[in-house]
Order: structure tokens, then C-alpha cells, then sequence
């Protein structure tokens, strides 16, 4: 059984090594606002972001991408608007996956502020959670034991090279934190190309590929194509996306297999 938005305790068999434990977790559709007051941003933080680049355009694309993953991986936790918070994040320990299908934020100047955008409390109050899972808080306050984690979110995969640590960003940081595999965007992806490309891509991980292999897969179907993407009515269209913009950004960082 899927389950959609509530967050239970509902555990499923791994497929791989037979243990009982959640297949995975996944996130989409968070809720930014649509606009920034000055009361319900008290320390100036979303004005400030924005500033440096962060897009907070909603991302309805997102729901489909992840809402198809878990029937593809049923069993899995979904989270989506209100749910798809960093404290849920925070949270998990021990599943095959974790995917996040949301905008994130390249700080090329202070390589611990980078993140990913999850959704926003409508008020942010000093010491809680401001809704940005930023680089130095995954380092900080994330531990998992998780086989793969995909960040489907623009520029996921830069960071910033610091001499003695090597590249710092969003993929370092899942990796220390226990992710044995990271697939992240080297460049802005498309929302609708992007969910059609992610759900290629795990269904050939349940095909029985190897992450990797997976990968490759699905960039081939896309220059051979064309694909099928949803538009905004909800309707499947084809759509040529053989062009690199559309399937080279993602690559696969720490263990292929």
C-alpha cells in the first residue's frame, strides 16, 4: 500500500536485502509563498534568499513525479505540501531511497548556506525550522542508512570547492550523512521533462538495473525519443527531448551498482 501525505509507520520487506524496513521516502509539491511579508519574515531570511537567487515558483509537476515513483515502489512514504517539510527530512533513518523533488539554492559564496526549498512555515519563528534544508544542517543534524538519494532540483549537484575538503554542496553532504549513492542536476532542468525522466529511471531500478545502468537507460529513451510529459492540463503530449539540456544534467555520485 501507498501512502499518500500522512506520515505513518507503515514498513515494508526491502526488495534487496529482504529487510524489514521503508522503501522509501519521498517529496514534492512543497508550498513556497507567494508573496513575502515582512511579518511573517521577521528575520528578513526569504528576502534575503531571494536576493541571492532563490525561485520560489510552485512546482505542481513535482506531485505527479512523485506520486508515479510510489506506485512504481509501493510502500513508499510520501510527502507532499504541508507534509514535504525539513523536519520530516530530519527524521529518517533506515530505507532504500529518498527522493526530493523541489526548487534548491546554489550559494556559490557560502557553500554550508546551499539547499533545498521545502515547504515554508507561514511564520518564521526563531529556533524552528525555516523550511531551507540547508548544506551545513545535513552535515549537522541528518543521519541516515540509505542506498540512494535523488535531489530532482535544479543546480543540486554544484558546490563550491574548498581547498583540503574538495567540492562542498548538497551531494557531499547526503553522503556523510549516509547516502551510499547521491543523483543530483549539474544545470536548471525542466519540471515536466524532469518527472518524465525520473520515473524512467526507477522503473528500470526496479527492472533489476544497476543505478547506473538505470541511468544510462533513461537518457538513451530520451534522445531516441520523443517522450509523453504532462502539460498543464494534466494531459499526456509528446514532446522531443533528445536535446542534452534535457537528459545529461543528472549524474550519479558514490556507489553505481
Amino acid at each position: 500500500m501507498t501512502t499518500y501525505i500522512e506520515m505513518s509507520s507503515e514498513q515494508s520487506v526491502d526488495e534487496m536485502g529482504g529487510n524489514q524496513k521503508l522503501i522509501g521516502a519521498a517529496f514534492g509539491d512543497p508550498i513556497y509563498p507567494a508573496k513575502i511579508e515582512a511579518s511573517k519574515d521577521p528575520r528578513g531570511i526569504l528576502r534575503y534568499l531571494i536576493t541571492r537567487g532563490l525561485d520560489l515558483e510552485p512546482l505542481p509537476g513535482t506531485r505527479h513525479e512523485v506520486a508515479r515513483i510510489a506506485e512504481i515502489y509501493p510502500g513508499t512514504q510520501t510527502y507532499f505540501a504541508d507534509a514535504a517539510r525539513e523536519e520530516a527530512v530530519k527524521k529518517l533513518g533506515q530505507l532504500r531511497f529518498l527522493h526530493i523533488a523541489a526548487h534548491s539554492l546554489l550559494d556559490e559564496q557560502f557553500a554550508l548556506d546551499s539547499a533545498i526549498a521545502l515547504t515554508f512555515p507561514e511564520i518564521l519563528r526563531p529556533g524552528e525550522d525555516n523550511g531551507l534544508l540547508q548544506v551545513w544542517e545535513i552535515f549537522e543534524q541528518i543521519r541516515l542508512d540509505v542506498d540512494l538519494v535523488v535531489l530532482s532540483a535544479c543546480e543540486s549537484g554544484l558546490g563550491k570547492e574548498m581547498g583540503g575538503e574538495g567540492l562542498i554542496g548538497l551531494t557531499r553532504a547526503f553522503q556523510y550523512a549516509g547516502a551510499r549513492s547521491v543523483v543530483a542536476s549539474l544545470w536548471k532542468i525542466s519540471d515536466r521533462t524532469t518527472a518524465e525522466f525520473m520515473v524512467r529511471f526507477y522503473r528500470h531500478l526496479k527492472e533489476g538495473l544497476s543505478k547506473d545502468e538505470a541511468l544510462r537507460a533513461t537518457q538513451m529513451e530520451f534522445i531516441r525519443g520523443p517522450i509523453q510529459v504532462t502539460n498543464d492540463k494534466g494531459e499526456r503530449v509528446e514532446f522531443d527531448a533528445s536535446a542534452p539540456y534535457y537528459w545529461a544534467a543528472f549524474q550519479i555520485y558514490g556507489d553505481w551498482q
